[in-house]
Order: structure tokens, then C-alpha cells, then sequence
């Protein structure tokens, strides 16, 4: 498992949605990230990186019918 940085990064994620005007970032896997624990693992890795950025406010877990799981973020300008 990737150890995240102690000093927090800005994810390009998370600046692409705030230049869109967005204050919610909505991450799920792809199909293809759940096939084997490794791209499952390289997934969470993923999802803590966008976590990590400072101006992550919340994240939420939710259900999805389709997705499996949403990871849903609220942000900050």
C-alpha cells in the first residue's frame, strides 16, 4: 500500500472540479478496477490520494446500483 505524503497535495482532480465551478467531486471504480485485489488496492490508493488534497472538506461513501460505490467529495475554494 502507498504511504500518502505527510504535507497534503493539491489531486488534479479536485482542481479540475473547482475550475468547473463543482464543490462535489463524485469518484467510483471503473469495472476493470475491481477485477483483482492489486487494481483494487491501486483504486483506494487513488481515492485517499483525492482525500489528501487540502481542500477536501468530507467524503462520503454511498451505495450506487450501478457502480457498486460512489465516493462522494465536498470542496472547498
Amino acid at each position: 500500500m502507498t504511504k500518502l505524503p505527510e504535507k497534503p497535495r493539491k489531486h488534479p482532480w479536485v482542481s479540475s472540479a473547482i475550475a468547473a465551478g463543482e464543490l462535489k467531486l463524485s469518484v467510483w471504480p471503473s469495472p476493470d478496477d475491481l477485477k483483482t485485489e492489486v487494481k483494487k488496492t491501486r483504486f483506494l490508493e487513488t481515492i485517499a490520494k483525492v482525500g489528501n488534497d487540502p481542500r477536501v472538506v468530507d467524503v462520503k461513501r454511498h451505495p450506487h446500483d450501478t457502480h457498486g460505490i460512489v465516493f462522494v467529495f465536498d470542496l472547498k475554494d
